[in-house]
């Protein structure tokens, strides 16, 4: 490869409700050659040895260096890994992020289903580096699949909505010159335009095809017959939605109250990381999960407001008219009576 080329960093983030710490569960980094009109899609498996500093060998993994390091220090190590020299944007998603791209990308009812077949590795004899190859080829399909609709309006608009749920330096003019530049060299000429490379490469993987819902769905099924064969089937379901919507309502009214306290550093110290985490998306009824996004918006921008810190206030509000929020919405704890405490 040769000529000029821009690097972003995608990263799976496994950071639980409201906690900041945050795992590197998915590490891809894309190099897009401009010049040529061809993308690398290089990927690291989650176990891959990095010193973190751990007196435990078996921690040192580029997994936990995310979490130990911080993001910039996890940035460099990702480049040195994938011998990219720097990094030049990052994409940061958790499970709730993801999801939302996920539906933005067509899987709207499915989302949930993608996220599992997207994070099983268990089913498979080579564990992780097969689940690493899935993500990346997914990753590939889905730029092969969306890239000659990419002009469109509704696009942009999807786009921008990606941009709004990641946590990303990624600006949308940026990524509008990437694909213009990309355009302009007739990508993508044929699918061999996108490349994967896995760092290190061990193992032959398998291809699947995840271009469709229904493709996805099935492949969900038969990693699920392969994870009970071998007795890997966890027992019970791990995530609950009833038990994720209460202590997603009981952050909400914890901030309520300390506005109504007088202490919105208070609120913030509750909602600002569930914010982050667009922890909303991953609650199923779309209208409670709309209800809640407001709400918790509502009241980072009060407290943000109380606060002096008038920038991230209107960050914020950008935020929700991204999400299609009216921009005349009110804002602030009179919209609080409107939750309903949800059931268990």
């Amino acid at each position: 490869m040769w000529g000029r080329s821009v690097t972003i960093a995608i990263t799976g983030i496994d950071s639980r409700l409201g906690v900041e710490q945050a795992h590197a569960d998915a590490n891809h980094v894309l190099r897009i050659w401009l010049d040529q009109g061809r993308i690398e899609i290089i990927s690291v498996p989650r176990g891959t040895y990095a010193d973190a500093g751990f007196s435990s060998s078996s921690l040192n993994i580029i997994a936990n260096y995310r979490a130990r390091k911080g993001r910039a220090a996890y940035l460099r190590k990702l480049a040195e890994m994938t011998g990219v020299g720097k990094i030049d944007y990052y994409v940061e998603v958790g499970f709730s992020q993801a999801m939302g791209i996920f539906e933005l990308l067509g899987f709207k009812g499915s989302a949930a289903t993608t996220l599992h077949v997207l994070r099983t590795r268990k089913a498979f004899g080579i564990g992780d580096h097969q689940r690493c190859y899935n993500q990346a080829q997914f990753i590939r399909q889905m730029i092969l699949k969306h890239f000659p609709r990419s002009e469109g309006v509704l696009n942009a608009l999807a786009l921008r909505g990606a941009l709004a749920l990641a946590q990303t330096n990624l600006r949308y003019d940026v990524v509008q010159g990437i694909l213009a530049a990309l355009r302009a060299r007739g990508f993508p000429q044929n699918e061999r335009a996108v490349h994967i490379e896995l760092r290190p490469r061990r193992f032959r993987v398998k291809d699947f095809d995840f271009r469709s819902p229904e493709k996805v769905v099935e492949l969900g099924k038969s990693f699920d017959r392969a994870l009970k064969k071998k007795g890997a089937m966890p027992p019970k379901p791990t995530f609950r939605a009833a038990s994720y919507q209460h202590r997603l309502h009981q952050m909400i009214v914890a901030a309520a109250r300390a506005l109504d306290a007088g202490n919105p550093t208070r609120a913030l110290a509750v909602l600002e990381r569930p914010y982050q985490q667009r922890a909303w998306v991953q609650l199923p009824d779309e209208r409670v999960r709309m209800q809640y996004m407001e709400l918790m918006c509502n009241a980072l921008i009060e407290a943000y407001q109380e606060t002096g810190n008038i920038l991230k206030a209107e960050d914020v509000r950008m935020f929700l008219s991204h999400m299609g929020v009216p921009s005349a919405a009110n804002y602030g704890a009179q919209a609080w009576p409107m939750l309903s405490s949800p059931s268990q």
